[in-house]
């Protein structure tokens, strides 16, 4: 996910403040994300902090800037955002944010309105993929991306936690505040440096861990060749990847989360399916199966 921050401030202003009035928070940003910080309470703001932030004044004539939101305060109406500039990626030129624009989920009328919303996209993810001009290799900064690699060997480890997600943002964050709440550090892929790894390589360097969380989640649609009932299925990734942990790790240390009206996988027998429900009980369901994989889950 990431902050969109339009009409106050471009790279060629020098402001480390901006001043958002209350009625343009949230404005352009899906139902799902408003309901969720419509109101900022301490950890909607830190949470939001947690997410680059992209600026750019009306037009963006001169292009935009990433920073990373430092502070967030109620002033009667208004809210005060302070942030620090990444230097590391520099000015984002305006033919690559009009190249950006639908990958980034920004309409086009939204780009002539100052406003502050909130997008369930990976603005990093977004610019590394399309490879822009002056952005080919994107690091994440290490605000974003804390966590360290687990320890190479064959044992595992009960320190670390695997996610594989798909485009859901609410739902990866929500499993990854879930985990950092047991005491454990989530590993995500995509925030942890490639060191010059392709992707597979990546993904085998970092899933030596005790346990992993797959996220199936409404993010594609398909069906059978000449049937016209479509279904949700979760990414492409997301399958492999899961049958990749579980032949690494083994069914016990592999569970899944399915969000919604989700298709699995029907070939695979003995694997643990969660509802990922809007109580929260799955929580608890995956504090039983971290239990029983030798993890030390706090509260248990």
């Amino acid at each position: 996910m990431y902050n969109l921050i339009i009409g106050y401030v471009g790279p060629s202003d020098s402001e480390n403040e901006v001043v958002v009035s209350s009625s343009r928070f949230l404005e352009y940003t899906d139902s799902e994300t408003q309901m969720r910080y419509r109101v900022l309470n301490p950890d909607a703001v830190r949470e939001i902090k947690s997410f680059p932030a992209l600026f750019m004044q009306e037009h963006y004539a001169d292009g935009a800037f990433i920073a990373k939101i430092v502070n967030i305060t109620g002033s009667g109406r208004d809210y005060r955002i302070t942030f620090e500039r990444d230097q590391s990626i520099g000015v984002i030129p305006p033919a690559d944010i009009e190249k950006l624009a639908l990958e980034l989920g920004i309409d086009d009328f939204e780009f002539y309105r100052t406003h502050w919303a909130v997008k369930n996209t990976d603005l990093y993810r977004a610019l590394s993929e399309n490879k822009l001009d002056d952005t080919s290799e994107v690091e994440v900064p290490e605000f974003i991306a804390p966590n360290k690699p687990p320890t190479d060997g064959s044992e595992f480890n009960k320190d670390q936690v695997f996610i594989v997600h798909g485009h859901d943002e609410h739902a990866k964050n929500d499993v990854k505040a879930y985990v950092e709440s047991k005491g454990l550090e989530p590993i995500i892929l995509h925030l942890q440096a490639s060191g010059g790894r392709t992707i597979i390589e990546k993904i085998d360097h970092y899933s030596n861990v005790g346990f992993g969380i797959v996220l199936y989640t409404e993010c594609d649609i398909g069906a059978k060749r000449d049937s016209l009932t479509y279904k949700w299925r979760a990414r492409q990734n997301v399958v492999f990847e899961h049958g990749y942990l579980i032949a690494k790790l083994s069914r016990s240390r592999v569970a899944a989360l399915v969000k919604g009206t989700v298709e699995t996988p029907n070939d695979i027998s003995g694997v643990v399916y969660v509802s990922m429900d809007a109580a929260g009980n799955w929580k608890n369901e995956l504090d039983a199966e971290l239990i029983s994989a030798g993890f030390s889950v706090n509260g248990s």
